[in-house]
């Protein structure tokens, strides 16, 4: 009885140690993750402050805060900030669904049909490396000047992302699966609902991480070159004034949006597949 309880503590003091390792790598990973940034910000102020760096071109980042502040304490610059803020989110929002959606289900088809893949396989391969933005003029004179055109550019990006990785997913998923599916004789649906898909889960979920970003790069790219709304056209306008400190505010709002979308795809990807260790 002695060594059963002996051992039973060892048992717990192990898994108190093991909880307490997780909990300081959580608070570690935390930390480096805002001192760093917070480092580099810091040198960026003194490099200004003693004059290593030119303000006119890179102000301090205090001046950049300050800048802010004011921009935002001004209603109508505001109003317009928002307004670019909400036209920019909705043709990332309507360009990633239809993208995203579109290659899951491209990328599904090719890996369970030897046809589709060998019909749509090289279509796809010789074609995304092509440069999006290269394309976008093409979908101007098909779509137009507005918003489709630009939903258009965003969806076309995300779907490459989505296509080629869930696609990758299901080919290299575990074949066992597929064996024991067969040898039961399994429903062709029910085996790649429950056994295809969620087994391509992970490499599925990578894709529309990829995606995100993808999107959020060609959103803003499409209005520096053909917008009058969005925060790339908020940027530029201020380039072309030289007023930098409003540029710098609308490139710290694309990199917020940046984060929240990494943020985003890390929690779905743990909601979704919790089995795989992140």
């Amino acid at each position: 009885m002695a060594d059963i309880a002996l051992a039973g503590a060892d048992t717990f003091a192990a898994s108190q140690r093991l909880v307490r390792a997780r909990r300081m790598r959580a608070v570690t990973q935390v930390a480096l993750g805002i001192g760093f940034p917070l480092l580099l910000i810091v040198i960026w102020e003194v490099l200004a402050r003693f004059g290593f760096i030119d303000q006119r071109f890179f102000p301090a980042p205090s001046k950049v805060a300050s800048g802010m502040v004011s921009l935002l304490g001004d209603p109508d610059q505001r109003g317009r900030l928002l307004v670019d803020i909400g036209v920019t989110y909705e043709r990332l929002a309507i360009g990633y669904v239809l993208g995203s959606v579109i290659g899951v289900i491209a990328g599904i088809t090719m890996g369970l049909s030897a046809t589709v893949r060998f019909c749509l396989g090289p279509l796809v391969s010789a074609t995304f490396p092509t440069p999006k933005l290269a394309i976008f003029p093409l979908l101007i004179v098909i779509f137009g000047l507005g918003d489709p055109s630009k939903i258009a550019l965003v969806s076309l990006g995300v779907f490459y992302m989505t296509c080629i990785n869930t696609l990758s997913g299901v080919l290299y998923s575990n074949p066992l699966h597929r064996d024991v599916a067969t040898a039961f004789k399994i429903p062709a649906w029910i085996r790649w609902t429950r056994i295809v898909v969620p087994s391509a889960l992970p490499s599925i979920i990578t894709g529309l991480k990829l995606g995100l970003g993808q999107a959020l790069i060609l959103v803003v790219s499409a209005e520096f070159v053909s917008a009058d709304t969005g925060l790339g056209h908020f940027i530029w306008d201020s380039w072309q004034v030289l007023d930098i400190p409003r540029m710098f505010v609308g490139l710290v709002m694309v990199a917020l949006t940046g984060g929240g979308a990494v943020l985003l795809g890390e929690a779905l990807e743990r909601r979704l597949t919790p089995w795989v260790s992140h």
